[in-house]
């Protein structure tokens, strides 16, 4: 196994950033940090730098600035209307987080079959691509973190404190109604498009989970979860394929 970093991989979230050094298409580490500054740290010698990335167009400036003023190469994935057997729903792919386009990427190719693609991140995101690689569309829905800030922002009386234990049961308090709300809200819109994906595809799907929040949601959902794939790094995953396609893969 190359001992080397051949490249970083970044993707840069809403909330946090979150990295790996490769080696070829061996993984050597990985980890999430909130600084850029902190990246060149870690690497400090890596010449190719693969990025996800749906930070504003100032950050992503900055991002650059700060690995190419160190001789590297900084390659940005984009959202693209087909590649690596994905076609893209979207009339104007531009429109399409990059995020959620590396992974159908990275889950079809590794399912090889129909698949909800669920993202369970600042936003939760989930996307249905069919057997033949064909992007069905998706949905948007705001995440368990943006749930809070919303009841504590628009409300006068809710108030609540910290989660104790997550849970989509009825709550016995304003704590415990607003933190099991949130997991109910979340769990029964990824139940209900599990559902319609069921009765599309006579069980003949997977489903492929991200995102800080993934495997509280399938913790939650319990057996009917069991064969989940819990990919912690999906996007990720999904830049080799975006940029094998595009530049060829180191």
């Amino acid at each position: 196994m190359p001992s080397s970093i051949s490249r970083l991989e970044l993707d840069v979230g809403n909330s946090a950033i979150k990295w790996r050094s490769m080696a070829g298409a061996n993984r050597l580490n990985g980890g999430r940090v909130s600084d850029f500054n902190e990246l060149a740290v870690l690497a400090p010698d890596t010449s190719l730098i693969w990025v996800a990335s749906v930070a504003n167009d100032a950050r992503n400036q900055a991002l650059r600035g700060l690995f190419e003023s160190r001789g590297a190469k900084v390659q940005f994935a984009q959202s693209a209307s087909s590649q690596a057997g994905v076609r893209s729903a979207y009339a104007d792919v531009a429109r399409m987080g990059v995020d959620r386009w590396l992974a159908m990427l990275a889950a079809y190719n590794e399912c090889q079959r129909a698949c909800v693609v669920i993202d369970a991140g600042s936003a939760l995101t989930i996307d249905l691509v069919d057997t033949g690689g064909q992007h069905l569309g998706g949905y948007i829905i705001p995440g368990a973190n943006m749930m809070l800030q919303a009841l504590a922002q628009n409300t006068g009386r809710v108030r609540f404190d910290l989660e104790d234990l997550p849970s989509d049961k009825p709550g016995v308090s304003t704590e415990e109604c607003v933190h099991h709300g949130k997991w109910l809200a979340l769990v029964g819109a990824v139940q209900r498009v599990l559902a319609e994906a069921a009765h599309r595809w006579r069980q003949d799907f997977s489903v492929v989970v991200a995102g800080g929040d993934g495997a509280q949601i399938a913790a939650l959902v319990g057996q009917a979860a069991s064969e989940w794939l819990i990919r912690p790094e999906l996007v990720m995953d999904g830049l080799f394929f975006a940029m094998a396609d595009n530049w060829g893969a180191p």
